[in-house]
């Protein structure tokens, strides 16, 4: 709140106004005055025969106090009505101008605590001024809006902090195991015991490890720009089926191995706002899933729906399925699954296809009832 001080110092200003303002205002009225002496005069030259200047009467000059009680009071009373409404209307200046020297001094004075609080990162203690007056109100709630937004890019940079640790100890997580046995095969390979053909088989794991830890890295970075918002997707309204087909297409060969079909339904003249590659990465993922849970010589489907404002694509296998307790984590990064299929699996890729539908406008939902089915939904939303 403003200070005292700011308050005399008002005070003092208005009073020395008001007094030069009343030292005006007497000269006015005197002049008033003097111009009633000269009708005066000139009646009294008037009354008087024959002579035409004051001199002729026998005067030198007419002192006022030769007035007539009657003029003498009419005076008073000007003086009177004059001050006492000079007066009335000061005070009421007085208090009006003080309200209106608070408005601007209230902003200030919330300005400067708010400012204080922000400089010691306290930001949820901001202020709020009740000020609605034109120029006054748009500044300061431009200023709630630019200390909003230091919060919130605060907010962010410490999420993004957070995130980026959360990144850091994951991967050194996840590479924790792999290099223990790259480290072991190392030891083995340097053992002139082993076979030649046991350490083909050596060198073969670790060639499988390398290309685990290769894909687990490029993966982790690529969640890790998706979810700080450094990538930049590259929408266009296109038809959907070249997309679907590009991601069955990338699991082939493990479908191949377990002799599974994938049938899909989808019109060709079926469009959607999209990224044509990132979205065929999320759907390699969620089929890769599929192809995983699914049991040899099974069907995956895949079909899109359309309305005016909603394109659905499903994702649907006949397997294990996935537990009750487990269907909201799925998406977490490197959750597993109880009923996980694949040792080898490190729970990133769901994880990343939700970072990338999302990213593009929609979301992922999931239906599942264990031993019987696994149905992912991808839910873009096109209002027209």
């Amino acid at each position: 709140m403003f200070k005292n001080s700011e308050v005399k110092k008002y005070t003092i200003t208005y009073l020395i106004v008001i007094f030069l303002i009343g030292v005006a205002l007497y000269l006015l009225i005197r002049l008033y005055i003097h111009n009633v002496d000269e009708e005066y005069y000139h009646e009294l030259i008037t009354a008087t025969s024959g002579t035409t200047h004051l001199e002729d009467t026998g005067r030198d000059k007419y002192m006022p106090s030769e007035y007539s009680s009657a003029v003498k009071t009419s005076f008073y009373v000007l003086y009177g009505g004059v001050y006492g409404i000079f007066f009335i209307l000061s005070v009421i200046g007085y208090f009006l101008g003080l309200r209106l020297y608070k408005t601007p001094m209230i902003a200030i004075a919330k300005v400067t605590d708010n400012s204080k609080e922000v400089l010691e990162g306290n930001y949820d203690s901001l202020q709020v001024a009740d000020i609605t007056e034109g120029d006054i109100s748009q500044f300061y709630s431009i200023y709630t809006k630019m200390v909003t937004a230091i919060k919130q890019s605060k907010d962010k940079e410490q999420q993004e902090k957070i995130f980026l640790q959360d990144l850091i100890a994951d991967i050194s997580h996840q590479l924790k195991t792999p290099l223990a046995t790259l480290s072991i095969y190392q030891d083995l390979l340097l053992n002139n015991n082993v076979s030649a053909e046991k350490k083909q088989e050596m060198l073969k794991l670790m060639g499988e490890q390398l290309s685990r830890m290769e894909w687990l890295i490029l993966s982790l970075l690529m969640l890790a720009r998706l979810e700080s918002g450094s990538i930049v997707f590259t929408m266009k309204q296109e038809p959907l089926l070249p997309t679907l087909q590009m991601s069955i297409q990338n699991v082939d060969m493990l479908r191949n191995e377990k002799h599974q079909t994938i049938s899909l339904s989808c019109p060709p003249d079926i469009t959607l706002y999209h990224d044509k590659d990132w979205l065929g990465e999320a759907l390699t993922n969620i089929l890769k899933n599929a192809t995983e849970y699914a049991p040899p010589n099974s069907n995956i489907e895949v079909w899109v729906e359309q309305t005016q404002v909603m394109t659905m694509i499903h994702i649907k296998d006949y397997g294990k399925g996935i537990e009750p307790e487990s269907q909201n984590k799925i998406f977490k990064r490197f959750y597993r699954a109880k009923s996980n299929v694949n040792e080898n699996s490190i729970g990133i890729g769901l994880s990343l296809s939700k970072s990338i539908v999302e990213g593009q406008g929609g979301d992922i939902t999931l239906s599942s009832e264990v031993g019987k089915y696994t149905c992912f939904t991808l839910n873009f939303y096109s209002f027209k």
